[in-house]
This record gives structure tokens, sequence and C-alpha cells, in this order.
């Protein structure tokens, strides 16, 4: 390891900008309860002078602990590991191994572009959160600590290349005078050496946006504010009373206009909750491209914020093919990288590395692109093998009953009749789910069926299995069936009610590939 980054090191003052936008993003995160009381208040008029007070306390208060978080945050890379100490009066003191990094993003925020910096992100497999954040180091910079942190995977550059050992090592916004031109040299390289795997424009992030859409946010943000407005002199106004009097002259007069005017008001109020998730997929992802590198991902694009994921390619445990219910309409599939899965429950904001707007040729054409994945599959399956129907029965039948039992001890009543109907729509969902669960085969790769309107397909290269277990009840040792638990470092995996001898052949295959290969799984 050279002796540049061997000392302890401080991050740019302008890192101040990084730590009071994330502890601000983190009040706000915490705080979408308060947008409907915000707004209630806002139209009844807000005029208190404590308002102001209220809002200048927060920012000063919030300069001031971003500020002494840069000042305690100390960094250095020594004995294959990156030590972090930061805090004031909780410290805390961090070594990841280099070995143990799973992903190096290089970020941009929008609040940095002018001054030409960036944040360096590291992410390990033992954490739901971020390992560390350098903020604002310089490009040039940036790639020089990612080389180091990846140096046992790529970039194998000879001692003579690496910065000399025994420079001064000045905070980390200091222009590194020595080792710019081996920098150089190194970015040259990685750009000539680039193998394009997938590249979207934007056309292909609209569609991506479009089916898969999020609504969340929306319905947190809107519900409330929505229960704001005055329907009723909404509803008197000269707009609405046209349109429904146009709705009474043309559509209502038959049932199929009736439907068709249904179908597309759905269709229409679809498209208008997804311009969140549309507008978010352009922001986030374009233009989208996606590389190998000395066998590393690299994902690059955003608008508002620049970032540059890398992730080891041998570090993907599962690819997972996810096609929703309007993506299936249009042919279109999301594909997952899925890395190694910390101990605690993951935070929504937990990214996978993942190419959107996949269709169905351009699959087997980027598989064929990533030489180092465990997985040997070059294309999705036509077919599976699916689940015995015990899963379905040993499941509908209580649900079907308990409408039934209900009745006969209340009687027909609204109450039972709502039961009745959300009871069928139950059984119609698991039956659909049913039809989708499956498996196939192939070779030292088994892929995972499921899905209800939507489908997804999930690789799983058994060479990445930790441990296997068959279990059985009493029913399905009675018709030679069995569930495979398959326990993998991304989660668990279960295919239930197959034939016992499949079951066999799937865990003795996946047992002999780990017996046989001494590699670390990480």
């Amino acid at each position: 390891m050279s002796a540049r980054f061997a000392q302890w090191a401080s991050l740019s003052p302008w890192s101040i900008i990084s730590f009071s936008v994330g502890s601000l993003r983190q009040l706000l995160t915490n705080g979408y309860a308060l947008i409907p009381l915000v707004y209630t208040g806002w139209q009844q008029g807000f005029n208190s002078p404590w308002l102001l007070l209220v809002a200048a306390g927060l920012v000063l208060a919030t300069l001031s602990y971003a500020s002494l978080q840069w000042a305690k945050y100390r960094y250095r890379l020594q004995d294959a590991k990156l030590g972090i100490r930061q805090g004031l009066v909780f410290k805390r003191a961090q070594e990841i191994p280099l070995n143990k990094i799973q992903n190096v993003r290089l970020e941009q925020p929008l609040y940095f572009r002018p001054l030409g910096l960036y944040s360096l992100v590291v992410e390990t497999a033992g954490s739901k959160q971020d390992e560390a954040v350098l903020a604002a180091v310089n490009y040039r910079q940036a790639m020089l600590l990612k080389k180091h942190l990846f140096a046992s995977q790529y970039l194998q550059t000879s001692p003579e290349a690496m910065p000399a050992d025994g420079e001064s090592t000045a905070h980390v916004n200091e222009p590194l005078q020595a080792g710019v031109a081996a920098t150089t040299a190194s970015v040259q390289t990685w750009r000539q050496s680039e193998g394009l795997v997938v590249a979207k424009d934007l056309k292909a992030l609209l569609i991506f946006g479009l089916y898969h859409n999020n609504l969340v946010w929306l319905s947190i943000i809107s519900g409330s504010i929505i229960g704001q407005v005055d329907w009723e002199s909404l509803g008197q106004t000269s707009l609405v009373q046209g349109v429904w009097h146009w709705y009474q002259a043309n559509v209502a007069t038959g049932l199929v206009y009736q439907i068709l005017a249904a179908l597309a008001a759905l269709a229409l109020l679809a498209l208008l909750l997804s311009l969140i998730s549309i507008a978010s997929a352009v922001l986030k992802y374009y233009p989208y491209r996606l590389s190998l590198r000395q066998g590393t991902l690299h994902r690059t694009g955003g608008i508002l914020a620049k970032q540059q994921d890398a992730l080891r390619l041998h570090r993907v445990q599962l690819v997972r093919f996810e096609q929703p219910a309007i993506g299936r309409l249009i042919g279109r599939w999301t594909v997952h990288f899925e890395q190694v899965k910390g101990n605690e429950v993951e935070q929504l904001s937990k990214r996978h590395l993942l190419i959107p707007s996949m269709t169905q040729t351009e699959i087997p054409q980027a598989l064929d692109r990533l030489d180092g994945l465990a997985t040997k599959a070059n294309a999705l399956p036509d077919r599976y093998q699916g689940i015995d129907s015990g899963w379905l029965w040993r499941r509908a039948i209580p649900l079907a009953l308990l409408p039934v039992v209900m009745t006969l001890l209340l009687g027909l009543t609204p109450f039972t009749e709502l039961l009745f109907g959300f009871t069928l729509v139950a059984l119609i969902g698991l039956y659909l789910n049913y039809r989708q669960w499956g498996y196939h085969l192939a070779g030292d790769d088994c892929w995972i069926h499921t899905g209800v309107l939507g489908q997804t397909w999930q690789l799983v290269p058994l060479s990445k299995t930790q441990d296997v277990c068959i279990s059985q009840t009493p029913g399905q040792r009675r018709k030679s069936l069995a569930s495979l638990h398959l326990g993998l470092a991304s989660g668990p995996l279960v295919i239930p009610y197959i034939p016992l001898e499949e079951a066999r052949l799937i865990a003795e295959t996946a047992l002999n590939l780990t017996r046989e290969d001494p590699t670390n799984w990480i």
C-alpha cells in the first residue's frame, strides 16, 4: 500500500456542504408526515415571526453540526484496510478490509457539479448502509482512491507506477502533485479497455419509468393534500359541468361506451401517476451506460447527480429478471445483479446494480458480454416445471372456508358479503401465483420462476449456494414431494412442492460444486 494515503487525512472543507445536505435529507425523510400539516397551515396563512426564527435556527444548527462532522472526519489506507474515524461525542472508528468491499460508487451531486468535485461511496456486504463516504474529492483523486480500493482485483499497477512511499499527505482536497501522471495513464488504460455491455437512450428510460412505477411516495405526499380540495365547489365549475354533460350525451348512452371510457380513464390515471416514476428514472439514470472492465461492472449516468457505480462481477450472488404487469404487456425486463445481503434488514435505499428496459433479444447479448459471472446461462428459459397442486390446496381450502364459517355464525350480512369478495380476489391471486411458480435446472444453474400478473426469473448459480435443506410435511412424504431451501449470501430461496428426486438432484449438484470449488463465495 502506498504511503500517500497511509497517514490520517481530512476531507476538503467543501464536504461541509455534503454533510449539511445529508442531515437535511435525513430530517425530511423522517418528516414526510408533516407535509400535509405544512400545506394546511400554509392554506390558512403563516404569518408568525417564529416561523423565520425556527427556519434560521434549523439552518444554523445544520451548518454547525456539519462543520463538526467535517472537523472530526479522518481516513487512511493502511495494511489493506480502509480506516475511518469520525464523531465528536460519540466517536466511531471503522476498519474495512479492502477484499470485502463490494461496490465503489462515484457520485456527483448537483451542488458539487460547479466545483468539479465528487463523493466516493464504499459499500460492503455486512451493512445495510453505506460503509464510508469520502465527500468533495476531485476526479483524479477519486480515481486514484478507487484504484487503491480495487487494487487486488484490477489495474495491477506495478510498484513503479504507484505513488512513491514517503510522500507527504495533505488533506484530500489539495492537488496531488506526484502520481497525477500515473493516475491519468490509469484512466486512459481503463477507457481503452472498456467493454460496453449495455447503453440505454432516453426512450428506453421513459419506458422503464412507466412500467417500473412506484406510487408510494405520491400516495404519501398527495393523499392528505387531495383531502383539502373542496370537491363540491370544484364540481360546480363550468369545465366540470361541461365534461359531465358531454359524458351524459355521448358515453352514458351505451354499456360498451361506458366500459371503454372507464378503461381510458384508468389508463390516463395510471399515466399521470407514473410521471414521478418516469421523471425519477430519467434524472437518475440518463445517459445509462454499463461497461465491464477488468472483471468489474461500471454503471454511469444521472442528470442532477452524476453517478458511477462499480461492482465486482464475482461478487454477484444472484441475477434477477423482473417483468411487472405493464412490462409484460410491452415486453420489457429489468435485470438486477443482487449482492451479499447484510445481517440487518436492508433499507429501501439499498442499491442493487440493475439494467433497465431490456427486451427479450437484448438479454442474451448482455449476458454473453459478462465474462466472469458465476453463471454460464446466456438466455431466459422458454419453459419451467411447475410445483405440485398440493401447495395451492393447502392454502386455498382454509382461505375459502373462512367466509363460509363467518356466514354460518353471523348470517348473510354486508360484512360477510365483503368478506366473500375479498376471499374471491385472494383465491384468484393465489391461483395465479401457483400457476407461475416453477423451476428449471440447466447444468450448474437453477432458474426459479415466480409471479402473479407480472413474472420474475431468478438465476441461481449453484456454485454460490451456502447451504441446502430438503424438508417434507406428512402430506408431501406420502406423495414423494419436498420443499427445497437454497441459502445464498443474497438471501434464502424456496422451491416448494417439487418431486423429491428433483430436490435431491438440485441439492447434490450444489453440494458437488461447492465441495470442489475452493474460491471465496463472496
